[in-house]
């Protein structure tokens, strides 16, 4: 993909990114139940995953700490997906692994799970979406098992390499053989939000404004040609 691409989906709202993806043929995108609880500005990056599972007393990860190695490993625009199936008692992110992750350069995290030290992952001013807030950690119930391997996060299937798209209203994926696709049909969407915002300013009742209907066209499309490139 162009160097640019994550740049250009920082631009798409999460709710054009799901109705395009829908159009394309892609309709389980939505990370369900997942909210912003740090900062609610978009971002955009690639996916980096990481798979807990349940704690049982006898039973060890294959490699110690490896959530740790991966959070070593994140590069710029990276966005961590974790799958903690919804554990609602076990924080799978604290201050001091998202320090480690914001001075990495990474985009955010997308969690399908709870975090702890709301706070502090404010001051440091990481992104992170996640089911909610919990002052244990998570060694007290999950066992941080892989990384990058197709992980399930909000219901949603995320492989690494995939696209995320994140914002007030929540996390998308995108697949990356979509990204082109869903950008310029975005970008199109985008001028004519902005042309029917312009209408409604102007005192245009709705039905003459959104959805744009085809009466306007022309001057939508004199409106476009007059963007700048």
């Amino acid at each position: 993909m162009p160097k640019d691409t994550i740049a250009r989906l920082r631009e798409v709202p999460t709710a054009t990114a799901k109705q395009v993806l829908r159009e394309l043929g892609i309709d389980r995108t939505l990370m369900l139940g997942l909210r912003a609880l740090t900062s609610e500005r978009r971002i955009a990056g690639k996916a980096r995953t990481l798979r807990f599972l349940p704690l049982r007393e006898d039973a060890k990860a294959p490699v110690k700490g490896v959530n740790r190695k991966l959070i070593d490993t994140l590069d710029r625009d990276d966005v961590l997906v974790i799958d903690a199936a919804g554990n609602l008692e076990g924080a799978v992110l604290g201050d001091m692994l998202a320090a480690r992750a914001h001075a990495r350069g990474a985009a955010g995290v997308v969690a399908d799970g709870v975090i702890r030290d709301v706070d502090g992952i404010r001051e440091i001013g990481l992104a992170v979406w996640a089911r909610g807030a919990y002052p244990d950690a998570n060694s007290r119930n999950l066992l941080a098992w892989e990384t990058d391997v197709a992980v399930g996060c909000g219901g949603t299937l995320v492989q690494p390499g995939d696209y995320v798209v994140a914002d007030a209203d929540g996390a998308v994926v995108v697949p990356p053989q979509h990204a082109e696709a869903l950008l310029s049909k975005a970008e199109e969407m985008a001028l004519e939000d902005e042309f029917s915002q312009q209408l409604l300013r102007a005192g245009t009742p709705l039905d003459e404004a959104y959805p744009l209907p085809e009466s306007r066209r022309a001057e939508f499309e004199k409106f476009k040609a007059s963007r700048p490139k």
